[in-house]
């Protein structure tokens, strides 16, 4: 795993702590647990401790974790005034690890919290949350709960035992020496961010007042910069904004410095935004990278610092051993990109970058690097013409398809895929999907051969770039789904054969790509752009600050729920986006780009990524989760559901950025986030009988909060996210028969296929794909099942190809659904974007559905309910799909009158 070499960013900020002392708080806490204060004051220069910590140690008998080895541990106290602490919880996330639940736990202060956080990680961000459901406590997804101080807080990890008093409602945090009984308000110097190249912002906690010029100075080393304002001068606050005489330079290190606070150095933060830097440092070049010269002889590097003062490229001949590097001197030109050719160097030469800034100096891989070494910890100089295998082609895939909602999308893990594939030599890697041929112990066909058989016309690939938790020398040794990149146009490594040289992986996934297309299969790459694995990556290795969302205390911005999000608003990782999307789509042949939380970018740099990637392939299928993440970003229009149908397409392109649809996925099996929760398919129908149309129509009626065009939408009842299908429907429907469970799944699959939109499903939805719990030990737990696999065991994530025989329940269903595939293909006007769609309800749910096309005319009849109903078929019709058995070929041919829908079932007539 990487290991930085540099401490992280926010330590530098940690050095810039001012811990004096505001005031102390004497806390009397009687035995019903009430409190009440007295509060002195202390002098504004008295100097804090290191907070949290100090003479401080907790009682034995008091609660506590075990520390986990390579972490520190960080305690919250929390006091509520009348002692209420059920259903209160602290949600805690920092760069390594998403959100989770900590349970408030009594003592004598209250209550208490106690977090292990992995060394290298100073910055742990946390929200008190009260009004937090019993089956939320302690887990990792925020289903209803409210805030007691509204606002995200960061706490600092000073030591080995880090402890912070909180107090219900207040905004500050406290240490004390005493367990509580006296208080301290802890100082925070957080940030004096560069806003333009003559002002400063300063943000502190808590409030001060400045009083006369004496009380604040701007230093250049040792030199005292000339103050010409301060927007706060006499009043308390806690931000505020500086202006000096002289410009500033975005290479120098200064520093602020508050009376009562001890310096603050000075980052640029808005500076980035200014019409000043984008005239003199936006590059339009898309020459980033290494390159290879024409003759090999040569390599040019360059990459863009335009707030380093020195740049030096690091050379070495392996990407994992321990070496000696040899270091070259970059030179610095026009728009911040520094450069250097270097003789001798090319293919198989590895590299990376050391880079001065103004918080220091820090190693960095490209990010621009298009190959890499083991781990990702070192780019690799690639000529790409060397990984092509024999008989690759620069030309796009033909997927045949006119427009989106003809594919049939299934999403699988790589390591998923072929684990449990017996007959696989390549189990759990990019060459398991070049296999041809296998075929279980009871000799049904799996891997390649049954996507054929299933109709799949596209691979959803969850995350394939170069991503950080999992060890690649030691692949096995640790599972994740891969959503925290490392680097973006690197392939994983781990699922390549010899992780240690950069060319094999890349080889190996058009080895993939090549396979699936002769198979007849476009692949389509899930991308993460909104967050890296942490805050401190190359990217703000080399531009600090510039890469990345920031609140206005310098903390990052987390809507991502991973600590970092990033800003694809500004105009270089803007452009980063468009070009590493466009160069994974022409590189790699891929035939379609999955956005996760695409609502997080804004909506101008998601239609340039259209613009690019579909003047390479037409074809390509872009599309992504549009959940509204807060309101704007800066002003900006989100690329969210309620946007994205401002987006249209260009060159000639099938379609243009679809969404995934939310509403018929809970309306078909009930709320992702409430599990015992039914939907239309399970015993909620009235209930749910909207969300559903809503789906069935494309997304195109109105009531639902927001709509789209031409059927962009994506619509599913199961992804990798959640529970499958199949464990929704055990939890929430335990004493239903297996039967009756399978006609539900049926159903819904059913809705899903004929539905204006596109049909996507998570890999083994159609064999009833379970994925049971299981201890850390372990151990499995009955009855339980796993939500939030991502980082779970193989057992859990594999796919049990074995329960696949003629006779088993799986087989059939996955017939079922091989069926569905081919009805939809057959008859044009159920996948018709365009054709006309009205609805006539039957009662308690059920509806009859027309549609009206260029290519025939469909009615359907859909009946959730436990009763049966009667319709009166108009004409004659053909009967292409029922809840037993769907395909090309007729069931039963001028069907007309009277015809009864059973319970649980569905007929599809066309004509």
């Amino acid at each position: 795993m990487k290991k930085s070499l540099i401490k992280h960013l926010s330590l530098l900020l940690l050095f810039a702590m001012a811990l004096g002392i505001l005031a102390a708080c004497d806390i009397n806490i009687p035995v019903d647990g009430s409190t009440t204060t007295t509060t002195t004051t202390t002098p504004d220069d008295d100097v804090n401790d290191t907070p949290g910590v100090g003479d401080w140690t907790p009682p034995a008998d008091e609660y506590t974790v075990e520390r986990e080895e390579g972490c520190n541990q960080l305690t919250f106290y929390f006091n509520h005034p009348k002692g209420e602490y059920q259903n209160k919880d602290i949600w805690v996330w920092h760069d390594k690890a998403g959100g989770k639940s900590y349970p408030l736990q009594p003592c004598e202060y209250g209550s208490k919290v106690v977090v292990n956080v992995p060394k290298d990680v100073e910055q742990v961000g946390f929200i008190v949350r009260y009004g937090v459901p019993d089956e939320d406590l302690g887990g990792d997804t925020w289903i209803t709960a409210s805030k007691d101080y509204d606002g995200d807080r960061f706490a600092i990890v000073t030591d080995e035992s880090t402890y912070i008093w909180l107090k219900s409602g207040d905004a500050n945090q406290y240490y004390s020496k005493d367990g509580g009984k006296t208080l301290k308000v802890i100082k925070l110097f957080s940030l004096a961010g560069m806003t333009t190249y003559h002002t400063i912002k300063y943000n502190l906690t808590p409030k001060t007042t400045i009083k006369s010029y004496d009380d604040i100075a701007v230093w250049d080393g040792d030199r005292k910069l000339t103050v010409t304002n301060v927007s706060s001068m006499g009043r308390s606050t806690d931000t505020g904004v500086i202006t000096v005489e002289e410009e500033l330079a975005l290479d120098k290190i200064y520093e602020v410095e508050i009376k009562g606070f001890e310096r603050c150095p000075v980052v640029p933060t808005d500076i980035f935004d200014t019409e000043e830097f984008a005239e003199e440092y936006h590059y339009d070049g898309n020459d980033l990278g290494s390159y290879i010269s024409a003759d090999g002889k040569s390599t040019t590097f360059k990459v863009w610092a335009p707030t380093a003062a020195d740049v030096v490229l690091n050379l070495y001949k392996t990407g994992h051993e321990e070496e000696t590097s040899r270091d070259v001197q970059m030179i610095r030109g026009k728009k911040g990109v520094w450069a250097i050719t270097v003789d001798g160097v090319g293919h198989g030469t590895y590299y990376t970058y050391t880079v001065t800034t103004g918080v220091g100096t820090q190693v960095a891989t490209d990010p621009y690097g298009k190959a890499a070494g083991l781990n990702g910890d070192r780019t690799m100089v690639v000529d790409l013409d060397r990984t092509n295998p024999e008989g690759w082609t620069d030309e796009n895939f033909d997927s045949g398809l006119s427009h989106y909602n003809e594919a049939f999308i299934w999403e699988v893990h790589v390591r998923d895929f072929s684990n449990l594939i017996e007959q696989s030599k390549y189990k759990g890697k990019y060459l398991a999907f070049t296999e041809r041929g296998l075929v279980n112990e009871n000799g049904i066909s799996v891997g390649v051969d049954y996507l054929v058989k299933l109709g799949v016309t596209h691979v959803h690939l969850l995350p394939v770039y170069d991503y950080a938790t999992v060890d690649e020398a030691n692949p096995d040794e640790k599972f994740n789904w891969g959503y925290d990149p490392k680097n973006y146009n690197v392939p994983e490594g781990s699922y390549s054969t010899d992780p240690y040289n950069g060319e094999v992986r890349i080889k190996e996934y058009k080895q993939m790509v090549q396979s699936l297309h002769e198979a007849g299969i476009g692949v389509i790459m899930d991308v993460v752009y909104n967050h890296t694995y942490d805050k401190n990556s190359s990217f703000n290795r080399i531009v600090p600050y510039y890469y990345y969302r920031y609140t206005n205390t310098g903390a990052n911005s987390s809507a991502s729920g991973c600590g970092n999000d990033t800003a694809s608003e500004r105009y270089m990782y803007g452009k980063f986006m468009v070009d590493s999307t466009s160069y994974w789509v022409d590189e790699y042949n891929l035939d379609g780009l999955r956005f996760d939380l695409m609502g997080l970018h804004d909506l101008e740099t998601m239609r340039n990524v259209e613009k690019a990637v579909h003047s390479i392939n037409p074809q390509a299928i872009i599309y992504g989760e549009g959940w509204t993440m807060g309101s704007t970003i800066d002003g900006t229009p989100q690329a969210n559901q309620s946007n994205i149908s401002k987006i249209e397409a260009t060159n000639g392109a099938i379609g243009s950025i679809a969404v995934f649809n939310d509403a018929i996925r809970d309306g078909l099996k009930g709320s992702t986030f409430d599990l015992e929760s039914k939907g239309y398919i399970s015993g909620e129908a009235s209930l749910n009988v909207g969300k559903v149309k809503f789906g069935i129509a494309g997304g195109s009626l109105a009531g639902t909060g927001w709509r789209v065009q031409n059927s962009m939408v994506i619509n599913y009842i199961s992804a990798h996210d959640n529970n499958t299908l199949w464990d929704k429907l055990l939890i929430s429907r335990p004493n239903a028969s297996v039967a009756e469970r399978i006609a539900m799944n049926r159903l819904g699959a059913a809705i899903v296929f004929i539905s204006k939109g596109t049909p996507f499903m998570q890999a083994g939805e159609e064999m009833l794909r379970s994925k049971p719990k299981y201890d850390k030990d372990g151990n499995l737990l009955e009855g339980k099942y796993d939500e939030n696999s991502y980082s779970s065991c193989d057992e859990t994530n594999n796919i049990r190809w074995n329960l696949l025989s003629e006779d088993s329940n799986e087989y059939k269903t996955m017939l079922y659904y091989a069926g569905l595939a081919q009805m939809r293909k057959a008859y044009p006007v159920i996948s018709d974007p365009n054709a006309k769609v009205d609805f006539a309800e039957l009662g308690n749910g059920a509806l009859a559905v027309t549609m009206k096309g260029t290519d025939g005319e469909a009615t359907i009849l859909i009946n959730p309910t436990a009763f049966a109903k009667s319709y009166q078929l108009q004409g004659e019709w053909n009967l292409v799909g029922t809840i037993d058995k769907a395909g090309e070929t007729p069931i039963a041919e001028g069907a007309t009158g009277n015809v009864t829908l059973n319970a649980r079932s569905i007929l599809v007539y066309v004509k």
